[in-house]
């Protein structure tokens, strides 16, 4: 069996990389598209791939003159990305958008809509036509891969959609039933909430996330040990981890919460790790004080949860594996797009509605105190990672391969 599979960075090939692996060593023959920085993730992997340049005309003067145009506000040096990447990316999007409601029309939703305004379906239809793969694998995230998925399903190629997590803000996408003939979720909410939006139950299967099989590795604990030990941490320092994401609607709010993160933990003694969003953040365009440890996004996001004493986030996913790892997890719900994720109490995570209170949330959390053994009770009666790729291998070569487009 062939399968295409198709990821952005970050949490999304995290998710999709060892379900690959995994069917390769089952027999299936796999290729792999990386959309923007996971190709760069994929390249230190050593992991074979493809990128969306590859299936381009480059002399499309379409192509150039928009992608010229969008690259100018969205490429940035240093991330993985060249400048002839982003162009083909950006260009062959608007040119899709273009295609459906013309080009003015397709201007006025970019201007309000940004790059969520694209799904080059007609792209990614000539891509699989082209590689003529028996199963498409994808994650939630939006434009090319959700594009992947629905081109999938007018081709009447079975499809598979990781739902790495919440699923509330693809919400409108999913509970349509051209986004993966299939979705594998992590939480039973994620599935009770599709089928209230309109998806069928028979469609939704309950197997975690490869993203945090890993979590099981019982070299972690040691790993944090040695990263705090490398780093000069004493056994007795307190370790904030702060996961940074972007705030589209918002961009100074992670920088505000991380500079009065910075401000709380020196007033306390307590050793600050930030960890800047590796897609989205020019970590050299930020400044980190020099009392400061920054983790960088070559370092595996495990070592650095087992190294710290608590983590501390406003949407990432990040927070999740916190919790999973058995560590406690601050949430400051003052995103705008807090309501896209559900971290509470019913996970053992400790939500606050005010950055002011962050300072009191933090010493709660480290002290011992009878609310932190309380949400400790909780995060042990989480699901436990681990079995999440096998599931979702099983489900490919089972459920997934009989399901076409009616």
């Amino acid at each position: 069996m062939k399968i295409f599979f198709i990821s952005y960075g970050g949490g999304h090939i995290t998710a999709v990389l060892p379900v690959m692996e995994a069917m390769q060593q089952r027999g299936h023959d796999c290729v792999f598209m990386a959309l923007t920085t996971a190709g760069d993730i994929a390249k230190r992997a050593g992991v074979p791939h493809v990128r969306p340049i590859d299936y381009m005309d480059l002399q499309d003067s379409v192509i150039q003159q928009w992608g010229r145009k969008l690259a100018s506000r969205h490429h940035t040096d240093g991330k993985g990305i060249s400048l002839d990447e982003s162009i083909a990316y950006l260009g062959v999007s608007f040119r899709d958008l273009a295609q459906d409601i013309g080009e003015e029309a397709a201007w006025e939703r970019y201007t309000q809509q940004g790059l969520n305004a694209f799904c080059p379906v007609y792209f990614m239809r000539n891509v699989l036509q082209k590689e003529t793969p028996d199963v498409v694998v994808a994650t939630t995230s939006p434009r090319m891969e959700k594009a992947a998925l629905r081109a999938a399903y007018q081709l009447g190629i079975p499809g598979l959609c990781m739902v790495e997590l919440f699923g509330l803000l693809e919400e409108p996408w999913l509970s349509r039933p051209d986004n993966g003939h299939v979705l594998a979720v992590s939480r039973p909410d994620v599935i009770n909430r599709l089928a209230a939006a309109g998806r069928e139950r028979r469609d939704m299967f309950l197997t975690g996330s490869p993203m945090f099989d890993q979590l099981v590795d019982p070299s972690l604990p040691d790993a944090g040990r040695k990263w705090r030990k490398d780093r000069g941490i004493n056994d007795d320092e307190k370790v904030v981890f702060w996961a940074e994401q972007p705030e589209p609607l918002d961009p100074e709010l992670p920088r505000r919460v991380r500079n009065h993160l910075v401000t709380v933990c020196r007033t306390n003694g307590w050793r600050l790790v930030i960890r800047l969003h590796p897609s989205s953040t020019d970590a050299s365009k930020e400044s980190i004080p020099l009392d400061c440890l920054q983790s960088h996004a070559s370092e595996p996001l495990t070592h650095i949860i087992h190294a710290c004493d608590v983590g501390v986030t406003l949407t990432s996913t990040v927070g999740w594996e916190v919790l999973l790892s058995q560590k406690p997890l601050m949430v400051i719900t003052i995103s705008p797009y807090s309501n896209m994720v559900t971290y509470g109490q019913d996970d053992g995570a400790l939500a606050l509605s005010s950055l002011e209170d962050a300072e009191q949330g933090l010493r709660t959390l480290l002290s011992g105190s009878e609310e932190s053994v309380r949400l400790q009770a909780l995060r042990s009666a989480l699901p436990k990672p681990g079995q999440a790729t096998k599931n979702i291998c099983d489900l490919i070569e089972t459920e997934v391969v009989t399901r076409l487009v009616n």
